[in-house]
């Protein structure tokens, strides 16, 4: 069964905004390495594969946030299962706005 989950992961006592973005990152490098399809967006990260890998990564993304010092972590994730037919996959939904997210990134660079 395949899956898409969508994944926000919130260190709520983080001391700064460089400490937040500090313990999403490390939870991104994991995300990173894994053998799914992976979307890092402002809000959230989207993974796609397998149901039951994904549910792990999940489970995961927390525990690394708080390894990597948060102490209350709220996590927030929407899950599409397709037990069945074809994922609607995050490059059909948004890679058509590859070439705008483009020029935001140069705009800001």
């Amino acid at each position: 069964m395949q899956c898409a989950v969508a994944i926000q992961v919130l260190p709520m006592d983080a001391a700064s905004d460089d400490e937040v973005v500090r313990i999403v990152d490390e939870v991104i490098d994991y995300l990173r390495a894994q053998p799914v399809s992976l979307f890092v967006g402002p809000f959230e990260s989207t993974v796609e594969g397998d149901y039951d890998l994904c549910m792990d990564i999940l489970k995961a993304c927390q525990e690394i946030a708080v390894k990597a010092g948060a102490g209350k972590v709220m996590t927030y994730a929407k899950i599409d299962v397709r037990a069945e037919e074809p994922m609607l996959t995050t490059e059909r939904k948004v890679g058509k706005y590859a070439g705008l997210n483009a020029r935001f990134d140069a705009d800001h660079a």
